[in-house]
């Protein structure tokens, strides 16, 4: 299962670049041990046009995942967009690269894989990858009913 991050995974903080303003979406947390808990491969694709904006490093961008990391646990794939919108690239979102490249590292198959986001542009990266999307009814609201929406009955 991929899901994106700011407005998903974390509360939206524009071209955010400092580990210490990261906040956890309302159930995140628990909906990520859930599927942890079910053996789900976890991934998180993610666009982060301030690296190509000039407005933020690699290396902050980075800080931020681990520090999603520490407070959400450990993510099997992470697939990362720098570009800026108008540099045409096949990754970023809604186009399918972030999605392909991390189905690709976990070997899931498209039909298998569910990204879950809080952006019409999540859910056409999805589509466009042959995977399931997933729109949040509103940023950071409603991950952990979604997954379990996803789960019932199984």
């Amino acid at each position: 299962m991929l899901f994106d991050r700011d407005g998903t995974l974390v509360e939206n903080v524009p071209y955010n670049g400092d580990p210490r303003r990261v906040r956890p979406a309302a159930g995140a947390r628990r909906a990520l041990a859930e599927l942890r808990a079910r053996g789900v491969a976890l991934g998180v694709v993610t666009n982060q046009s301030g690296v190509g904006r000039g407005l933020l490093e690699r290396s902050q961008v980075q800080a931020v995942h681990e520090r999603i990391a520490e407070l959400l646990g450990p993510f099997d794939v992470w697939a990362v967009c720098p570009h800026a919108p108008w540099e045409g690239c096949l990754c970023r979102k809604p186009a399918p690269g972030l999605v392909l490249a991390a189905m690709a590292r976990v070997s899931a198959a498209p039909d298998r894989t569910v990204v879950i986001g809080d952006a019409p542009t999540d859910v056409g990266s999805a589509r466009a990858a042959g995977a399931l999307g997933v729109l949040l009814p509103s940023p950071g609201v409603g991950i952990l009913t979604a997954v379990r929406l996803l789960f019932q009955g199984g």
